[in-house]
């Protein structure tokens, strides 16, 4: 019993260093999508959301129709856009 718990914890080990290891080496975030960075040494502006108030970059902006910016579709939508 005693080696059946240290398999599962080795492979959970395994598994969480072969995603750690492809996240890095195919540059994407947390959820499979590619990172967008802004070049080294130049900053991206940050823009608030209208719903909520949370800065965030300008990159991930969702544009309502009256030109409002919201940092999620979902926050657009509660809005009433």
């Amino acid at each position: 019993m005693r080696v059946l718990i240290w398999l599962v914890i080795g492979l959970a080990v395994v598994v969480w260093l072969k995603r750690a290891v492809a996240r890095v080496t195919h540059g994407t975030g947390p959820a499979g999508q590619p990172r967008q960075r802004a070049p080294k040494g130049e900053s991206e502006t940050m823009l608030q959301c209208a719903h909520c108030g949370v800065h965030f970059p300008a990159s991930e902006a969702v544009t309502g129709a009256a030109g409002a910016v919201y940092c999620s579709a979902d926050h657009r939508k509660l809005a009433g856009q």
